[in-house]
């Protein structure tokens, strides 16, 4: 092979790599947020509350839905929480209470 169709197919490449990266990079969020919600999806009445948490009304979090909040991974916190990080520390802060008073 010559020179430049060496460059040519490498251009090529290059160009084919960054389209499929960029295509997953799109993709990824949205898996991650999907993720994210469908194992709080899971505890009846828990997105809900936590909806009405980040408005300050405590009320609706209960054990389970607390204990679906804590076993999130951390990056579905800036997901879950996307009013703001100081949110998701409000909620956590309601979900310790919570649950140090069921223990």
């Amino acid at each position: 092979m010559e020179p430049k169709q060496i460059k040519a197919m490498f251009f090529i490449l290059t160009m084919i790599m960054a389209l499929v990266c960029h295509h997953q990079s799109e993709a990824m969020p949205y898996i991650g947020r999907l993720k994210c919600i469908v194992s709080l999806r899971s505890v009846e009445g828990c997105m809900e509350a936590i909806e009405k948490a980040t408005k300050g009304d405590n009320h609706g979090l209960d054990k389970e839905c607390c204990d679906a909040i804590r076993g999130l991974a951390n990056d579905c916190l800036p997901i879950i929480f996307s009013g703001g990080p100081a949110i998701g520390l409000v909620v956590q802060a309601a979900c310790s209470r919570i649950l140090d008073d069921v223990n």
